[in-house]
């Protein structure tokens, strides 16, 4: 709940002002080092956002998350414009009872959340 009240007051805080680009230039497809699961999104977002993060594994919005997938994960992303709060709930319980972080996709964009998981991956590795 902590990171999604972050997460909120974050973008509250970006409304209105110009776009920000990232320090450095991402390329794309970006191998991630981490185990990685997201949740979510829709078909269309998650057909795009794929090839640029190979590493990563996405589930169908209308599949069943599988525990022992969020169990074996070094991190869980959800973009939750598009999750039923069934699949929701049983993530976020699963993430906290085995002490997993969770992140949430900020943007409805695949190329921002791309990059935003990448920056994640990146200051993660300082």
């Amino acid at each position: 709940l902590s990171q999604l009240r972050e997460t909120l007051f974050v973008l509250r805080s970006k409304e209105g002002q110009p776009e920000e680009t990232p320090e450095t230039e991402i390329e794309f497809p970006w191998q991630t080092k981490r185990r990685i699961v997201a949740f979510g999104g829709h078909d269309t977002w998650r057909k795009a956002i794929r090839p640029m993060l190979p590493g990563v594994r996405f589930f169908d919005r209308e599949m069943l998350p599988d525990i022992n997938v969020v169990k074996s994960a070094d991190v869980v992303w959800i973009q939750t414009n598009a999750i039923s709060h069934k699949f929701y709930y049983r993530i976020i319980d699963t993430a906290r009872k085995e002490n997993i972080p969770v992140r949430y996709f900020g943007s409805a964009s695949a190329r921002k959340c791309a990059e935003q998981l990448v920056m994640n991956e990146l200051a993660a590795a300082e």
